[in-house]
Formats: structure tokens, C-alpha cells, sequence
């Protein structure tokens, strides 16, 4: 995951590399007499700022660590059924997730967490899967998923992170600094270490780490309860820029053809 001061860097960069690319391309079209060229170019570079700089001021709010380091307690899974499966069109209440979510996870070495209004899924670093690495290999970072309401009814707010940890005479938890990664994080870790000692050359270590492992069992609860994840501002920011990028392999090779012809 890449750390919020590098990601407010990158954002930085991108608007003044947009921007440069906005008034140069205009610059270049109208000294030569092309008016429209010029247009086009402007409205394509304006919406890209515009989206950047919308995507920045979100990402401001949402990686903010003050206001992302509240406290949440373990969320203990109901003792009577999940209720019926539904749709999008009647959604679960929003209270409902977090102990659904707690079912789901029962018997897992991951943990649900919520203080009421956010919802976080984590590693559980008390089970001993968790816990021989954080206290004998140093494990440094935990994922944790955060899920919170959206102003749309059945659309939830997806943001993963990287929370500190921290031994204290062998007892593992998260720590107060949190680096955070909006967004969607996709990843697969395998960890093997071996040693030589008195019982000869064998493995201390076999680790392995996928987010999949937090994906499918969210998937399937937000599923039943009728709720969606919807992509942060980051990420959607990021598509655009992506998309952006793109167009402009297109319409800079159109433009200078287009130049060239009536040229």
C-alpha cells in the first residue's frame, strides 16, 4: 500500500502535470490559428483537472488519520439467524451488517469491529496465526477493510488500510498511526522462511495472505442484505486519470494528423 504522504505527492504532481498539459496544448493550437482543436483540447484537460482535483479533496477527507482514529469494539455475532435474504430494492437496515458480517467471520482468523457508524474487518492478531508473526517475524502493517454508510440507501463506502502494529511482551495489537490506502487493495502474499537447528534444516515460517480472504465473505454478506460497495473518490479519480491518459494517446496522434492534413 502506498503511504498518504506519497499519495498527496502524486496528487499534487498530477494536477500540475494536467494543468501544464491544459494551458501548453492551447497555447500550441491557438498560435496556430486552430481554434476548435483548441476548444477540444481544453474541455478533455479541464474535466481531468476538475475530476483530479474532486478525487484529491476526497481523498483528504476520507484518509484524514485524526478523523479515522476513533474507537470500535468487537462486534460479537447474534445468537438467533440471519434474517432473510433480500435485494437492492429493500436493503437490510445499516445496523444490521456489522453482526452479519461478525457471523461470517466466526471461527476465522479475522475480526469485525464497529463504533456504531463505521465497520472494520481486520486480522485478529490474538489468534495464533497472527500472533507468531507480529511477536517473532515482525509483522509490521495489518489490512483492515473499512465499510461505512453512504447517502444512498444499500450503497456502502469501501476503504482498505494498513494500521501499525505493535508487541508489548508478546501481546499484539493495532496501533494508533494508521497509513491508509483508499480504495480497493487486490493482493496475494506467500511467506516461507526455513533455518537450520538442532533438528536439522526445517520451516519456521509459512505464511500466506490473500484479500480474498476478507472479499468473499463480505461479498456474500452485503449480497444478502442488498447492499453495495461503492468506490471511494480516490479510486474513482484514478479511473479517470486512467481514462484521461488514454484519450490522449488517441487525440494528440488525431490532432497533429488533423494538423497536418490542413496544414
Amino acid at each position: 500500500m502506498t503511504s498518504r504522504l506519497r499519495k498527496l505527492v502524486t496528487f499534487v504532481a498530477a494536477l500540475v502535470a494536467f494543468s501544464l498539459a491544459l494551458a501548453g496544448g492551447v497555447w500550441l493550437f491557438l498560435s496556430d490559428g486552430q481554434t476548435w482543436p483548441a476548444l477540444g483540447w481544453g474541455v478533455v484537460w479541464g474535466i481531468a483537472i476538475v475530476v483530479t482535483l474532486v478525487a484529491f479533496i476526497g481523498f483528504l477527507r476520507e484518509t484524514d488519520p485524526d478523523a479515522t482514529a476513533d474507537e470500535h469494539v468487537v462486534v460479537t455475532p447474534p445468537t438467533t439467524p440471519l434474517p432473510p435474504a433480500t435485494d437492492k430494492s429493500t436493503p437490510w437496515p445499516y445496523e444490521w451488517l456489522a453482526p452479519a458480517l461478525a457471523t461470517a467471520f466466526e471461527g476465522t482468523p479475522y475480526v469485525v469491529r464497529s463504533n456504531g457508524h463505521s465497520v472494520l474487518v481486520h486480522a485478529d492478531l490474538a489468534d495464533a496465526r497472527w500472533r507468531h508473526l507480529a511477536t517473532r517475524r515482525h509483522l509490521e502493517h495489518a489490512f483492515i477493510a473499512r465499510f461505512t454508510p453512504t447517502d444512498k440507501p444499500g450503497i456502502v463506502k469501501r476503504t482498505d488500510e494498513s494500521r501499525q502494529v505493535e508487541s508489548h511482551a508478546g501481546i499484539s495489537g493495532l496501533g494508533a498511526q494508521i497509513a491508509v490506502s483508499s480504495g480497493r487493495e487486490f493482493t496475494y502474499t506467500r511467506r516461507k522462511e526455513w533455518s537450520l537447528g538442532l533438528e536439522g534444516f526445517r520451516k519456521q515460517v509459512d505464511y500466506e495472505f490473500s484479500t480474498a480472504e476478507i472479499n468473499v465473505p463480505v461479498k456474500e454478506i452485503l449480497g444478502r442484505a442488498g447492499w453495495r460497495e461503492a468506490l471511494d473518490s480516490e479510486t474513482k479519480g484514478a479511473l479517470v486519470m486512467g481514462a484521461m491518459g488514454l484519450s490522449a494517446l488517441v487525440l494528440v496522434p488525431l490532432a497533429l494528423g488533423v494538423k497536418a492534413l490542413v496544414g
